[in-house]
């Protein structure tokens, strides 16, 4: 048998070294932990320090090249299927007019509104323009206008003789913009006092020359075509009922006929 030791106190020096190995191991530990968080925490660091940078790298995001396309005007169809609107056109306000217009810088252009015809009305439009002024007033009246219709040499009609087919009206007149005065021509000669039993014009090309009184006049060609001719329809004539001389045949039928008999 192994020697028994004597149990008892130990010497303090005993206790002391075993505290300071106790402490020793204990510091190891701690500073061990410490070492391999420490290691772990500065690698993510790194990386998500790299991983922020690649994300401030300046490039054009998705979000960015659609906010540019939104920023363009379109004209595709929208969510609802309707076009992209169209800038309305702002209109240009008419000149206003400075005062009257001169005899002389008024233009009168002549202009049929539809087909003539001989013996009928015929209906002609005064285009009513300045050569310089943008806008000024002007009274049209036989006074301040003159018509004349010709053919040839051949003098036809004229405002001089009939200054009641002229109307009496106050007009603006512009440079950009005409004014339009109406009249009509009874497709009839004139003579002076334009007395009722005139002749009637044929048909044919013929010129009608406006102005103002001072102005240059302005000649412009038409037709005057020959009245059309009515077309009458004739109306059918009632039959008579087939059916009636039929049952008229056959009563007819029906009875002896006249004449010899056989003896």
């Amino acid at each position: 048998m192994s020697a028994m030791r004597p149990r008892g106190h130990l010497p303090a020096r005993v206790y002391w070294v075993r505290r300071t190995l106790v402490l020793a191991v204990a510091l190891g530990l701690v500073f061990g932990i410490a070492q391999l968080l420490g290691g772990s925490t500065g690698a993510s660091d790194d990386e998500a320090a790299r991983v922020v940078g690649a994300d401030r790298t300046p490039t054009q995001s998705p979000q960015g090249q659609a906010a540019t396309a939104d920023d363009r005007p379109s004209q595709q169809a929208g969510p609802r299927g309707t076009k992209g609107r169209k800038p309305k056109k702002t209109k240009t306000p008419l000149a206003v007019p400075t005062g009257p217009c001169r005899n002389e810088e008024v233009v009168v252009e002549p202009k049929l509104k539809e087909a003539a015809y001989a013996g009928s009305l015929v209906h002609v439009r005064l285009k009513l323009t300045t050569t310089g002024n943008p806008a000024c007033t002007w009274t049209v009246s036989p006074e301040t206008l003159v018509v004349k219709i010709t053919s040839g040499n051949d003098r036809i009609w004229s405002s001089q003789d009939c200054p009641d087919a002229v109307p009496q009206t106050d007009v603006v007149v512009r440079k950009d913009v005409p004014a339009k005065v109406d009249l009509g021509w009874a497709a009839r000669r004139s003579d002076t006092g334009c007395t009722p039993q005139r002749g009637w014009a044929q048909p044919g090309f013929y010129h009608v020359a406006t102005a103002a009184y001072g102005a240059e006049p302005t000649d412009v060609q038409f037709e005057l075509r020959s009245p059309v001719a009515p077309t009458v329809t004739a109306k059918p004539k009632p039959e008579k009922d087939k059916g009636k001389g039929k049952k008229a045949d056959e009563k007819k039928s029906d009875r002896p006929e006249s004449g010899r008999q056989e003896r």
